[in-house]
């Protein structure tokens, strides 16, 4: 027995090594996988694919989302994938809320690659999942095997409720309304000027008699009183002495 174990030891080697790029599985993601948006509002979802160092040649992905709150809008392929459109290999139901999209990749990738991306408009509030399903998608490496991973992956999505824009009511002015403001307006532009600063003037004017000059008005108004008082005083006089001569 102990002859043979050196042998048994190297096939079982052997038969790893050659079992090794079959059991290198091929994982798929989303980006991002929490998504919060408003109602009527897109986002867009990024799909990758990641060989995990074993070449793949093909990919196929199939999700799942909620038709009631979400609908594809668009999808576009990263630089040098070449697409499959036969049937069941590209599909966008907005109605069942399936899509699925198959691409082949030109002598293979084997390390982390982005495979498209995803627009989605959001209909109307809720929440709801993006989910892959394994069950209908693969990657295939150079032996035509499906080594794509079981493990889920999905995108929760929430969707608010759009909050509406309130706007100010503009309120036209009626017939009457526009008949009685420019009936305000005339009366405005026909009523008289103050008269306040022509008196004003006028006083001024009679004060100064004329010269301008305030205080030589007055001299001349005393002067004119004197004058005055001294008549008055000279006609009394007179009128004494004659009432005294008789």
């Amino acid at each position: 027995m102990k002859k043979y174990l050196p042998a048994i030891l190297l096939g079982a080697f052997g038969t790893m090594v050659l079992a090794a790029p079959t059991l290198a599985a091929t994982s798929v993601s989303f980006t991002p996988v929490n998504v919060s948006v408003n109602q009527g509002q897109t986002f867009t979802l990024t799909i990758g694919v990641n060989p995990q160092g074993v070449k793949n040649y093909t990919a196929k992905t199939e999700f799942r989302y909620p038709a009631g709150i979400l609908e594809v809008k668009s999808f576009t392929f990263a630089p040098n994938w070449m697409p499959l459109t036969q049937p069941s290999y590209d599909l966008t139901d907005n109605t069942n809320g399936v899509f699925i999209k198959t691409a082949g990749y030109p002598g293979g990738m084997s390390s982390a690659i982005t495979f498209g991306t995803v627009s989605f408009l959001a209909k109307k509030s809720g929440n709801g999942t993006i989910t892959l399903n394994n069950g209908n998608s693969l990657a295939l490496n150079a032996n035509n095997q499906n080594v794509l991973a079981g493990a889920p992956v999905k995108t929760v999505v929430t969707i608010s409720a759009s909050v509406p824009t309130l706007t100010a009511p503009v309120i036209e002015p009626t017939k009457e309304e526009t008949i009685l403001g420019e009936e305000a307006l005339v009366a405005q532009e026909t009523t008289p000027a103050p008269i306040t600063s022509s008196l004003l003037a006028s006083v001024g004017s009679v004060v100064t008699l004329g010269t301008n000059s305030v205080i030589v008005g007055l001299l001349i108004i005393v002067a004119i009183l004197a004058l005055a008082g001294y008549a008055s005083y000279a006609v009394i006089q007179r009128t004494r002495r004659k009432n005294l001569g008789k």
